[in-house]
């Protein structure tokens, strides 16, 4: 009784059951993968969305996990789907591609909704149904549109499937295969980078990207962003279905970018595109997604929803086979659904172009494995019928060296290279970030900057990059923008004040002997004038100041109008003319000895000087192009050199201990003309030597095929053709002289003779001087004299005119009393 009971009990609750839910028409999907569970629960919600109304249709997702990490995984992995497989009311299976042997195992009745675009030529066609287009189909539909914009030339890019090559070369176009890592985790890849690098350096201007894996494609495009090659001189196909995706993912993208359409977004609702993004899944695998459940809803149409069944009515796999072969086209998210030879070929996909905007310019249309091909004029896509609008920006590589690149306390770069890079980005229209990087040890190939440039890290690199054929071997060059030779950065010399050069030829003593000289001879003519009978009746006397004055004129080499007429006194001026013409003549002889002595320059001209002595130190910077050269030097002087710099360690890296030692006398710099030029004009107690060794040329650094190096060289001829380079050159080398000397430049050449300065003859203009001014004062005293004793002499005369008038006294006239008279006005006066 108890069991008739519980039976009874449970009939009544499968009919309450049944009254409740009601019957449904099913189909019952499979779905594979690792883990499984995420895309069974993604497809039950989309089912959910899309039979919403359908009160009598009905999918059931459950999940089929297969997992491949080792051999007992991938066993037991076999046999549940075996399992699962073995039961006729599991209609399909839906999942990424398994091999053909595993496949034939695994999925025995169901037909098998391929999910992936990989696996799709060695599938089993008979039993697979691929959701994406063939490949095949999309390698033509790329193969054509290449051949319609002219490419003859291309680069394809991918990480396995390289058929699309195939395809190409029976277009008649040549192509380059660049395999990307198997694994692309981000756009700063290692390996992806390099391979970047690789494709930048051949110099390719055509780029197909083939991939089906969004992540991929967003990842090798960002990284081709940075790295400039999506410039306005690059073309690139991307051949993912969904281009509009990877455009919308960033803001703007340079270049010109072509792609292919497949989805539709407009034919996934909203609420599915929520669904989506909440379980992070790109547009294109929610558009599949949405496409597996609209065909099979598609194919569970073909019963009546609308009516209950009388059972429950599960479609079985041979039901769906047959089914699907005859209903008629679905038109999913991806275009419509046909199968031709059991390849999905007949479709039809959008061709985009991105240009500063996006734009349809074509359509691919496939029917029955045939493309047609609609497009725009191709010409109207080719880089020169464009504009060149760039507006990229350049990640610039500096050394900080004066007066190259600088930077300020505020953290501001300065310096001739960076003025000229803002000429050239206005010039270009784009935009740079500089970063500087600390000088290592590294030289030529190794540079710190070249470094840089190689590892992908930099755009452009300026400052003080020197061209050698070694480094050109790694990297670009721009044309030049300087050439310079070796140069000595010495101490100026002092500019003695020698106002008195004319007294050099004799010494203080020999000059005192000749005044005394000139005294005693002075004085002996006076004394044997003294007994000249001739010149009683003459009207000028042989005095003591005439004595005198002949015989300085004589030393002078004047004239006079008297000649002595007595034997003694013409014997003295017989040895007094003889005395003086031997001292004019050692005079003039010591003079020219004097001045030729002072136009040898004794100091360091060149580098033979500096090899020629030891007691002044010399060095170059260390890890420079100058230190390269002397290093490698077989001859003289320059191994010589090389030699006492090891032995002394002269080979600096301090600017400053540079100046500081140069400015002390200490040591002598030898570097590049332009940079000791640079520190001559901004230190005034320094001068640069320009030297005929080492000749060189400065320029900018590039990667090897960098895009953007055209334009800056056009830009680079055009600042040197309106004469902006050179007045940028002035800036920073001519005007920026602060010193108040008497030399315009601090930079000097070696000349083959010194010429005398103003200064050295100085003391003959001064001497004369101070005698025109010591002949004045004479004269004035002299007038005041004279005059003084006309006043005199007129008072004593007015003194005894008065005193000798007639008086009214009666002893009359007193001469006593005038004497005594004129005596008195004669003390007060003096």
């Amino acid at each position: 009784m108890a069991l008739q009971v519980w039976i009874r009990t449970a009939v009544i609750l499968v009919v309450l059951i049944k009254e409740v839910s009601g019957f449904k028409y099913m189909i019952n999907a499979s779905v594979m993968g690792y883990p499984a569970s995420e895309d069974a629960e993604m497809y039950r919600d989309i089912a959910d969305v899309l039979l919403d109304g359908d009160d009598y249709c009905a999918i059931n997702f459950k999940k089929l996990s297969y997992d491949t990490t080792n051999g007992s995984t991938i066993y037991n992995s076999l046999t549940a789907a075996r399992r699962n497989s073995d039961n006729q009311f599991t209609t399909v299976t839906i999942g990424p591609y398994i091999d053909m042997f595993t496949s034939k195992y695994v999925i025995i009745n169901q037909r098998h909704i391929l999910t992936s675009s990989v696996g799709q030529r060695a599938k089993d066609s008979k039993s697979v149904v691929s959701i994406l287009p063939e490949q095949h189909s999309l390698s033509v539909a790329v193969a054509t549109i290449a051949k319609r914009l002219k490419w003859n030339n291309v680069a394809l890019l991918s990480q396995d499937d390289f058929s699309t090559v195939l395809t190409l070369g029976i277009h008649g176009i040549d192509v380059s295969p660049i395999r990307l890592p198997s694994r692309i985790s981000s756009d700063e890849d290692v390996e992806l980078v390099h391979n970047l690098m690789g494709l930048r350096a051949s110099q390719k201007d055509r780029i197909i990207l083939h991939s089906s894996r969004r992540d991929t494609v967003t990842h090798v495009m960002r990284a081709a962003k940075r790295l400039h090659l999506l410039h306005h001189s690059i073309n690139w196909l991307v051949d993912y279905p969904d281009f509009e995706d990877i455009i919308n993912d960033e803001q703007s993208w340079p270049g010109t970018i072509f792609g292919l359409q497949l989805l539709r977004d407009n034919k996934v609702p909203e609420n599915v595109s929520q669904i989506a993004r909440m379980r992070s899944k790109t547009r294109l695998e929610m558009g599949m997604a949405v496409d597996v459940v609209g065909l099979l809803r598609h194919v569970l149409h073909t019963r009546n929803c609308r009516k209950e069944p009388p059972a429950d009515d599960v479609m079985i796999a041979r039901e769906f086979n047959q089914t699907l072969s005859k209903v008629s086209p679905y038109q999913g998210a991806l275009g419509q659904y046909m199968w031709h030879k059991r390849d999905r070929s007949n479709y039809s996909v959008d061709i985009l172009c991105y240009r500063q905007s996006l734009k349809t310019v074509g359509k691919c249309t496939f029917i029955n494995g045939t493309a047609k091909i609609r497009m725009k004029n191709a010409a109207v896509y080719d880089r020169t019928s464009g504009g060149r609008q760039w507006g990229e920006k350049l990640r610039v590589v500096a050394r900080l060296r004066e007066p190259f690149v600088m930077k300020t306390f505020e953290g501001k770069y300065v310096g001739f290279n960076v003025d000229l890079l803002e000429m050239i980005s206005k010039k270009v229209n784009f935009t740079y970030d500089i970063y500087d990087v600390v000088e290592g040890a590294h030289v030529n190939k190794s540079d710190t900057m070249v470094v840089e440039l190689l590892t992908g890290n930099a755009s452009m690199a300026i400052g003080d990059l020197e061209v050698t054929a070694e480094t050109e071997e790694v990297i670009a060059f721009s044309h030049t923008i300087l050439s310079t030779t070796a140069s000595i950065l010495a101490r100026r010399a002092t500019n003695a004040k020698t106002y008195f050069l004319f007294l050099g030829p004799f010494s203080m003593g020999l000059w005192f002997m000749i005044l005394g000289f000139i005294m005693v001879a002075g004085t002996a003519l006076y004394t044997m004038s003294r007994f000249d009978y001739t010149q009683e009746n003459s009207e000028q006397r042989f005095d003591l100041k005439e004595s005198l004055w002949y015989s300085v004129n004589v030393l002078l080499q004047g004239t006079t109008e008297y000649s002595p007429q007595t034997t003694s006194m013409r014997t003295i001026i017989a040895f007094f003319w003889f005395c003086v013409l031997i001292i004019d003549a050692a005079y003039t002889a010591n003079l020219a000895a004097y001045l030729t002595l002072q136009q040898i320059d004794n100091r360091i001209r060149t580098v033979y000087d500096l090899a020629g002595q030891t007691e002044l130190l010399y060095g170059v910077r260390m890890n420079s192009n100058l230190m390269t050269f002397f290093e490698n030097a077989k001859e003289d002087p320059y191994e010589r050199m090389w030699a006492f710099m090891k032995l002394e360690g002269t080979l600096w890296s301090d600017t400053d201990m540079i100046i500081k030692s140069v400015k002390e006398g200490k040591s002598v710099f030898i570097a590049e003309k332009v940079v000791n030029d640079y520190y001559a004009l901004g230190h005034c107690e320094l001068e640069s030597i320009e030297q005929n060794f080492a000749q060189k040329d400065f320029s900018l650094g590039f990667p090897r095929g960098a895009p953007y190096k055209d334009d800056v060289n056009r830009a680079l001829l055009s600042l040197k053709e309106e004469g902006k380079l050179d007045t940028l050159i002035k800036k920073w080398w001519t005007s920026r002289s602060n010193c108040t000397t008497d030399t315009d430049t601090r930079s000097v050449k070696n000349k083959a003779t010194k010429e005398l300065e103003v200064t050295h003859m100085y003391g003959v203009f001064m001497v004369l001087g101070a005698f025109v001014v010591l002949a004045l004062v004479v004269e004035v005293i002299e007038r005041i004299h004279t005059c003084v004793e006309v006043r005199k002499k007129k008072r004593r005369k007015d003194v005894k005119e008065d005193l000798q008038r007639p008086t009214t006294l009666s002893e009359g006239f007193l001469p006593q009393a005038v004497d005594a008279a004129v005596a008195d006005i004669d003390k007060k006066e003096y």
